[in-house]
């Protein structure tokens, strides 16, 4: 009859359109799967890169844990001084260890400006042995700064060990960079210009180098225009070793012994307000380098000079060992 033929077509038809139902869902499936599978790669990807950045970043903090608690900075102030009636000026370097363990081996370089200008260390002792945990250090290197005309932009600079023998500096701008292997080289020839702005200015009275400058200059000169009389405007009236005449001979000998040490270092270190120190150094010691935190030893002759109110620098002595505050009279009255 013509209506089974019509319930025949129509479960064919209906059969047609379950299998293109089900070929169709197969493939939303597969497809939802595949989907499913890309996001999940790339999911797992990015938290591989999320967990490789967070073990740096542990790694980086732990590896700074000491490190980024060492700092130093310079306090230039003003105070009333009565006596004198005006301000007096103090430049103060600090150096601070906010960490839980001691840094060591610290070395510290003051700068005026920018970092084509250092000056030394000044007042600070170098190296400083030990940093010990939680403890501020500071230095008055009044003295040394006002050696320079242009001197109201002091900054400081830090090398330092950790306890794992890994090398850093804290820059005078305040970054941290670790220099662990990295070599300096001591000694550097500078050309002149840099020279003279490192040597400061000419002025006896402020500088303790143009003092060194003018004495090593007397014996490094000519001998024709070696002058006693200006040798002895540049000795300290308790000056260690020119007691006596002093005749041909003498003076011969001392120009023997100076000659060898043909360089002047451009730095002055201070031991005291009061005391200072140049060091003669021979060719040899030009360029010389060695790891970042190690210091060089040279041959060398140490003029050590002192201060006085009512004159400025002068020449205490020379030779291989310098003399320390404690082994110098000054005058009465010299400490107010």
């Amino acid at each position: 009859m013509w209506w089974d033929d019509l319930w025949t077509n129509l479960l064919k038809v209906d059969s047609d359109v379950w299998q293109i139902y089900v070929a169709a869902g197969t493939f939303l499936a597969v497809a939802t799967s595949v989907t499913f599978g890309i996001i999940e790669g790339f999911k797992a990807r990015r938290d591989r890169r999320e967990l490789v950045q967070l073990r740096r970043a542990t790694e980086v903090k732990e590896r700074t844990a000491v490190a980024s608690l060492v700092s130093t900075w310079i306090v230039d102030e003003y105070a009333p001084d009565p006596a004198r009636h005006s301000y007096r000026r103090t430049v103060t370097l600090h150096v601070a260890n906010e960490s839980s363990e001691p840094v060591f081996n610290s070395t510290v370089s003051v700068y005026l400006g920018d970092e084509s200008r250092l000056i030394g260390p000044l007042g600070a002792p170098s190296p400083i042995p030990v940093i010990p945990p939680r403890r501020e250090l500071t230095w008055d290197i009044t003295t040394g700064v006002q050696a320079f005309s242009d001197n109201t932009d002091a900054r400081a600079e830090l090398g330092f060990s950790d306890a794992a023998s890994r090398r850093w500096l804290r820059t005078i701008n305040g970054e941290l960079k670790e220099t662990t292997g990295k070599s300096v080289i001591h000694y550097r020839a500078e050309n002149p210009e840099r020279a003279d702005a490192q040597l400061g200015d000419p002025d006896f009275y402020r500088n303790p180098m143009a003092v060194a400058q003018a004495f090593a200059m007397l014996f490094w000169g000519d001998p024709d225009d070696f002058s006693l009389d200006v040798l002895r405007r540049l000795l300290d009236e308790e000056a260690k070793g020119w007691e006596g005449d002093w005749d041909d001979a003498r003076v011969q000998e001392l120009r023997d012994q100076l000659t060898k040490f043909g360089n002047l270092a451009t730095l002055a270190w201070y031991a005291s307000p009061k005391v200072a120190f140049a060091r003669l150094f021979t060719d040899d010691a030009l360029g010389r380098a060695t790891d970042a935190g190690t210091g060089l030893v040279v041959e060398a002759q140490i003029i050590t000079l002192t201060h006085h109110d009512a004159i400025g620098w002068r020449v205490f002595g020379v030779g291989p060992q310098k003399y320390r505050p404690d082994e110098i009279k000054f005058p009465d009255g010299e400490f107010g």
